[in-house]
């Protein structure tokens, strides 16, 4: 039995709404565009999306299907503002074709773009709406999500909206890469209330950044509430706190939002941290370059451009990348300490599985640490864009659904990694050097 810890940093802050919609075409409809673009907004596909919905758009004839292609495309190709517009013109005007389920689902993801938009009073209001709503249809566990939009908005209400200032030149920060679990951390200097620590930089951090409690106390962040529920492991209950500034090397991040975690015995006896560094920064600083060479995080001064293989779900960045010739769709989290493969993995590459053992191990995060059952593939690889990657000692886990989570291992495999939030992709540049695989 070995204890492998995937998620030694307390994330996954929000239970989202990851929303298959039945769309169906109103009778009175009769273009084959508007059948063809209900039909692909129903697979979930993003990037097929992406691609169809401007060769289909003039030919489309009914309004609620614009709409629904304008906000999944805003929220997955972070294009916030359009995405806000679109879901305000479904609620207000076509709650009835849409249904209650479809139009609830609606609802809360106009409440988390609010908030990812730093809009908390509105963000907030519809949340309390929501609660006030399905208070009572819904277990503690479901209603968990609604809560989590009602008390952050409310509490953020005064807060202004985060913003960010930056020199007229490249940044660069150190970087350091500490073992944890089976792999390790990247860890990035961040400096608050004149105190510098390491955080770990982490794009599945995925709502403002996430800290201890005695880090909170020694900076002197501002408490604004508390019993916020949150997801990770478990659910579990936070405090919400901000600080004037955060500082990565020479830029200001003005008005962060921080998750406090309360002490956690079992998992603090496995590892301790100070805080992690999460989506909302990334995301506002644009694009950031991890230099496996040198060792740092450079924040270029001009934003790069470059084709789309990344959208958002969830806050979190899921890249296409392709496997024996075929394309998927994997998420990237950068504080996942060993990239891992999931259920849907083993649907669709059955054979890369046959004939491998069962064995237990641990993952742990916010919640405790908990036993699971995996089969570890010895060497599994995959391309993104032109490049080939090959991992090694990659669990699969069986009691996961979705495809996977590519993990630190990933980023360490090029030289160079730039993550860029403008044109939404992720690219590697020249081969790197993998850690050897963590001995059982």
């Amino acid at each position: 039995m070995t204890t492998h810890i995937l998620r030694t940093a307390p994330l996954k802050t929000v239970l989202f709404f990851a929303i298959i919609l039945m769309v169906f075409v109103p009778l009175r409809a009769q273009t084959r565009a508007d059948n063809k673009l209900a039909e692909i907004l129903n697979t979930g596909d993003l990037f097929f999306l992406k691609e169809q919905y401007p060769r289909l758009s003039d030919s489309v004839s009914v309004s609620m299907l614009h709409l629904l292609s304008h906000a999944q495309l805003g929220i997955g190709f972070n294009r916030l503002e359009d995405a806000s517009s679109a879901l305000d013109s479904l609620l207000r005007y076509y709650q009835s074709e849409l249904g209650p389920d479809n139009s609830l689902g609606l609802a809360a993801l106009f409440a988390m773009t609010q908030l990812n938009m730093g809009r908390y009073a509105e963000g907030g209001s519809t949340g309390e709406k929501l609660v006030r709503q399905l208070r009572g249809k819904l277990s503690p566990a479901e209603l968990s999500p609604y809560v989590f939009f009602e008390r952050v908005g409310t509490a953020l209400a005064s807060v202004p909206p985060p913003s960010l200032s930056r020199p007229a030149h490249d940044v660069r920060v150190p970087m350091k890469v500490e073992a944890a679990g089976g792999g390790v951390h990247f860890q990035i200097p961040v400096e608050v209330n004149g105190i510098t620590k390491n955080f770990i930089f982490d794009t599945g951090c995925s709502f403002g950044n996430f800290v201890t409690e005695a880090y909170a106390k020694e900076v002197g962040l501002k408490i604004l509430t508390d019993s916020v529920p949150v997801s990770g492991v478990s659910i579990g209950l936070v405090k919400l706190a901000t600080a004037d500034s955060l500082r990565v090397g020479d830029i200001t991040y003005y008005h962060p939002v921080f998750m406090v975690a309360p002490p956690d015995p079992q998992l603090d006896s496995v590892f301790t941290f100070n805080g992690v560094l999460g989506y909302h920064f990334i995301r506002d600083v644009k694009e950031v370059v991890i230099d496996n060479e040198s060792h740092t995080f450079l924040f270029p001064h001009k934003i790069s451009a470059g084709p789309s293989n990344m959208y958002i779900s969830s806050n979190i960045p899921q890249i296409r990348v392709e496997i024996q010739g075929k394309p998927n769709v994997i998420t990237f989290d950068t504080g996942n300490v060993k990239s891992t493969l999931a259920g849907l993995f083993i649907q669709q590459y059955p054979e890369l599985v046959s004939g491998l053992e069962k064995r237990t191990t641990f993952c742990g995060g916010f919640g405790g640490i908990k036993p699971r059952e995996v089969y570890t593939l010895p060497e599994f690889s995959l391309r993104l864009f032109d490049q080939s990657v090959t991992l090694r000692q990659t669990d699969v886990d069986l009691s996961c659904g979705g495809f996977g989570s590519l993990g630190t291992d990933f980023v360490l495999a090029f030289k160079r990694l730039t993550i860029n939030y403008e044109s939404m992709y992720v690219r590697g540049e020249g081969a790197g050097n993998l850690l050897p695989p963590a001995e059982n």
